[in-house]
């Protein structure tokens, strides 16, 4: 489906889901935080999904952020061919240099290092000649490193979630339609040899027509609160603190997208979002730090587990929760039902 309003909508409902807070039981959002539903375009019309650009014969990479998911994009892409390591940024100074190890140890030159505050990815996107950059910093730069690289002439792969805001997503389809840049969201499940299994049943009219998808990050990452100097813990464990709702929706909800032919056929209409009260990670501070710690003392608002029922245009329902909280297994809920 082209067109704005297909674009907006879809943008509208899947913020939603990571935002949820404005639908669920958070009564101290303001109306200055509110997102802004009535966001136009303002570049020149035109859908960024049919962005084609030319053919690369080598890529040169850039990297920001080489702390948790940082080292797995820069193993995958020393294992291509055709690939250049120019450069990495990362304020950590071990992980930057981390990541110049692992790239001297394939073989290949060693790549520059910008490590000069969380600021250093402008220099080195002003200083180096890319192609591309793979972004794995905590969730709020995501928006403006990946700006950043396309108002640069580089095209953008980002960590989930790609943004965190509504605006937010707004300001990634503005600038990619008006850059012609590729901003991709580097939703990983959606490639894993489950889901793509089931998507090429699903593309062969196996399991008829399409009425209802179940999806679900279920995680228990409470350790994270541990990570307190550097780590994904170090900041993650705040935005707990600030939200309610499905933080992490894409990990189950990108596979069925993909199913449902989301916004390329259906698209989401309206949703309902529901959380559990927030428990498991303050008894998880009680316990493994000592009185008097920071993390004792943070208040949690995020639900331990949010559910959420999506409704699309075609009629079909779609089932979306996450937890990242309770003690139990990890899954990743994954079913799709036809006639």
């Amino acid at each position: 489906m082209a067109g704005d309003l297909s674009r907006r909508d879809l943008l509208i409902g899947t913020a939603a889901l990571a935002l949820s807070a404005t639908a669920v039981g958070r009564a101290q959002t303001t109306s200055s935080r509110k997102p802004r539903l009535d966001r136009r375009l303002k570049t020149l019309p035109g859908s960024a999904y049919d962005v084609q650009t030319e053919p690369l014969k080598s890529v040169r990479f850039g990297f920001i952020g080489m702390g948790a998911r940082g080292p797995s994009h820069l193993g995958a892409a020393m294992n291509c061919e055709g690939v250049e390591i120019v450069a990495i940024c990362d304020h950590h100074v071990p992980s930057a240099e981390k990541g110049a190890k692992m790239t001297t140890a394939k073989g290949c030159l060693a790549p520059k290092l910008y490590t000069q505050g969380e600021e250093d990815f402008r220099r080195m996107l002003e200083t180096e000649k890319l192609d591309a950059v793979f972004i794995s910093t905590p969730w709020d730069w995501h928006v403006p490193m990946a700006k950043a690289c396309m108002e640069a002439g580089v095209h953008a792969l980002l960590e989930v979630p790609a943004a965190t805001t509504i605006d937010g997503c707004w300001d990634l389809v503005e600038t990619a339609e008006k850059t012609g840049k590729h901003c991709m969201m580097l939703e990983n499940v959606n490639y894993g040899q489950e889901e793509l299994m089931v998507l090429n049943m699903v593309r062969q009219g196996a399991l008829g027509e399409l009425l209802h998808a179940e999806a679900a990050y279920i995680h228990d990452l409470r350790w994270q609160m541990m990570e307190i100097e550097h780590g994904t813990g170090s900041w993650r464990t705040y935005e707990y603190t600030k939200r309610n709702g499905n933080l992490y929706p894409t990990h189950g909800l990108g596979p069925v997208a993909h199913y449902l032919n989301l916004n390329r056929g259906d698209r989401m209409l309206y949703l309902s979002s529901v959380s559990s009260p927030a428990r498991c990670r303050e008894l998880y501070a009680q316990v493994e730090f000592p009185e008097g710690h920071e993390r004792r003392k943070l208040k949690f608002i995020c639900g331990d587990i949010n559910t959420s029922i999506v409704k699309t245009e075609l009629g079909r329902t779609i089932m979306i929760q996450w937890d990242e909280q309770l003690p139990r297994p990890y899954t990743r809920h994954n079913l799709i039902q036809g006639t």
